[in-house]
């Protein structure tokens, strides 16, 4: 036994939970059903959509509520009901594209949840294969931008960065008002992505709202991920973890765990008391 007491698990999925082939380890899964006897709360924080998280998890999986698109939307898994969102509007849209126009970069506008697996997509620049591939996995939703004809609103932007790391902060200064995320492309694991949202969505801010909506009093939160989209959730956690094949630039920063292919969730909630978040 440690003094260290968790009572709050939030999970990222890919790079983190998932291993490389997309799926749950035996033990980690096993560590998961057992947080539930433990009475400790299961939150996976993704930036998936709700539409891919159920793609990729079984509908009975053992976990309790989905931070999902970085925070854009909640759900409760057990009921399976989608509990808050957030989005942004037709002029947010006008400035983050009238902000990345002079750059000639690719982007997709994604529409208000629950629909957002629906995507309008601007692929009319170079660079463009690794949106393309993405996008590929949603071709039945995916349609081509009408700049002319945008949404009255949207659950984020994706603006496809081509390796350029410092647009993202010279963009941030511009988006005032809005939630910039620099995350890794899912898709080949090395493009960067600028995911832009309302000021509210971050993935610490839907566990935040969590926890209030539950009425929690004493929150002891572990958080473990592997990217910088999990930033916010690490530092705002009581204790933080990162996965062995994060960035190297962000493992300085945080205890490093196993990597997502050794069942880091299983060896690292080893080093903690769980308990009740009921207590």
């Amino acid at each position: 036994m440690t003094n260290k007491k968790a009572n709050i698990i939030a999970f990222d999925l890919d790079g983190t939970l998932l291993n490389d082939k997309k799926q749950v380890g035996l033990k980690d899964y096993n560590t998961l059903i057992d947080l539930e006897k433990k009475g400790a709360l299961r939150i996976a924080a993704t930036g998936r959509n709700l539409f891919s998280l159920n793609r990729i998890l079984p509908p009975d999986f053992p976990m309790d509520y989905a931070v999902f698109s970085s925070g854009a939307g909640i759900y409760d898994w057990k009921s399976k009901k989608i509990i808050n969102s957030i989005h942004i509007t037709i002029d947010d849209i006008k400035k983050v594209l009238k902000v990345i126009a002079p750059y000639q970069l690719n982007f997709t506008i994604h529409l208000p949840i629950p629909e957002n697996h629906h995507m309008l997509i601007y692929d009319q620049h170079a660079n463009s294969t690794d949106l393309k591939n993405y996008t590929n996995f949603y071709k039945p939703y995916a349609s081509p931008i009408d700049l002319n004809n945008l949404p009255y609103a949207a659950t984020q932007l994706i603006v496809l960065l081509n390796s350029h790391a410092n647009l993202f902060d010279a963009f941030s200064k511009k988006l005032i008002g809005l939630k910039t995320i620099l995350t890794t492309s899912p898709v080949d694991n090395t493009s960067l992505w600028m995911e832009v949202f309302n000021k509210n969505v971050s993935k610490a801010n839907g566990v935040k709202w969590l926890i209030k909506y539950l009425s929690i009093n004493k929150p002891k939160i572990f958080a473990i991920g592997n990217d910088y989209n999990d930033l916010d959730l690490l530092n705002y956690s009581h204790f933080s973890h990162i996965v062995s094949n994060a960035p190297a630039s962000i493992q300085k920063e945080f205890y490093v765990s196993v990597s997502n292919n050794e069942e880091a969730l299983t060896e690292s909630i080893s080093h903690y008391d769980i308990v009740s978040a009921n207590n």
